[in-house]
């Protein structure tokens, strides 16, 4: 009977370990939210077929996809703080990569980065059939047009870097705030040309946008909470409940099993082998005639 227990603990010990390293990975998957729609926008979830409408609000992981239509836009949020977001523009397609959304994969059109706040030796880049553009914290567009990339550095500096047919490096460069960069199909980068006043009038446009859609969407959390406030925390309450009377049916049932061993013991006229924790009451056999 000491066998049964120990294998009856080991089995339950066994079940919370694994549901702990489930939690666990589930933790250091990353998760971003769209802050802003504009137009014909579509998200497709990883692993499915159908796209899908895009909403304010709706959360993104590794493996989603987003497609822009025409005098269309999206905007996603990848912190609580808004401090490192991306805008897809119009007639555009990226997919979100990585546990940590760390990458983004543009196989066409235009994508703008912003990103001010990363743990320290991590990095974000956005990879097309051609380049890889990224930085530890910078602000700067990608665009994908026939067989030309092109990299503009509005904020802070970023490295590109080319690759041949077969995948490998053939150049990577730093571009300084204020430039561009063309780089044609698996060739070399070009030369670097500076920035127009119209492209960074455009970025400051949009950083100001940018702040505004922030704005608006912390207030919008924030009346969601006033109104589910107390639902929530009712709801919150009924699952504690719950799951105290789980436990206690557990251990119920748990004394029901040693009940019936100490039952069956006593039948055979031996002694129980477990301990008196539980309150069973063991039978000796007299002695003496």
């Amino acid at each position: 009977m000491k066998r049964f227990f120990a294998v009856f603990f080991l089995v339950i010990a066994a079940g919370f370990i694994f549901q702990g390293l489930l939690f666990a990975a589930k933790d250091t998957e990353k998760t971003a939210k769209v802050i802003f729609v504009e137009g014909d926008v579509n998200i497709q979830k990883s692993g499915k077929v159908s796209w899908d409408p895009a909403k304010e609000g709706m959360t993104l992981s590794d493996g989603d996809s987003a497609r822009t239509g025409k005098e269309s836009a999206i905007e996603i949020s990848f912190d609580k703080d808004g401090k490192n977001v991306i805008r897809l523009e119009e007639s555009s397609t990226a997919i979100l990569r990585g546990k940590s959304l760390n990458r983004i994969e543009l196989p066409q059109g235009r994508i703008r980065s912003l990103v001010k706040s990363l743990k320290k030796e991590a990095s974000f880049d956005i990879k097309t059939p051609t380049i890889v553009a990224g930085a530890r914290g910078s602000g700067w567009d990608v665009i994908v047009r026939d067989n030309k990339d092109n990299v503009k550095a509005f904020e802070d500096e970023i490295f590109v870097q080319s690759y041949d047919q077969q995948g490998k490096l053939i150049k990577e460069i730093y571009v300084r705030e204020g430039w561009e960069v063309f780089i044609d199909r698996f060739q070399a980068p070009g030369e670097l040309i500076e920035l127009t006043k119209k492209d960074l009038g455009d970025w400051s446009s949009w950083r100001g946008e940018l702040n505004e859609h922030l704005e608006r969407g912390k207030s919008s959390s924030s009346d969601r909470s006033g109104q589910f406030g107390n639902l929530q925390e009712l709801q919150d309450a009924v699952d504690r409940q719950e799951d105290f009377k789980e436990q206690v049916f557990e251990t119920e049932d748990i004394r029901k099993v040693e009940d019936r061993v100490a039952d069956d013991n006593r039948l055979e006229g031996g002694v129980c082998p477990s301990d008196n924790s539980h309150g069973v009451t063991h039978y000796t056999p007299p002695s003496g005639p």
